[in-house]
């Protein structure tokens, strides 16, 4: 599978912080709950997440009715 990675990453003491590539939205390792998963993964799709809904509205699967008159 080939999936596109919306952020880039910055090693800090002991985390890491996520940031969107087009916009300064960023999110951190220590923001997530280690019970739930691992964090980075937590974190790498929350930034996808925000990308995916705010920039990149193309990729939403059309709506079912769309193009219906």
């Amino acid at each position: 599978m080939n999936e596109m990675r919306y952020y880039t990453t910055t090693a800090l003491r002991g985390s890491i912080t996520f940031q969107c590539v087009f916009c300064d939205y960023r999110v951190n390792t220590d923001d997530f709950d280690r019970l739930k998963g691992n964090r980075r993964t937590q974190a790498a799709g929350a930034v996808n997440q925000h990308a995916t809904d705010l920039h990149l509205p193309f990729t939403q699967p059309p709506s079912r009715t769309a193009g219906v008159r």
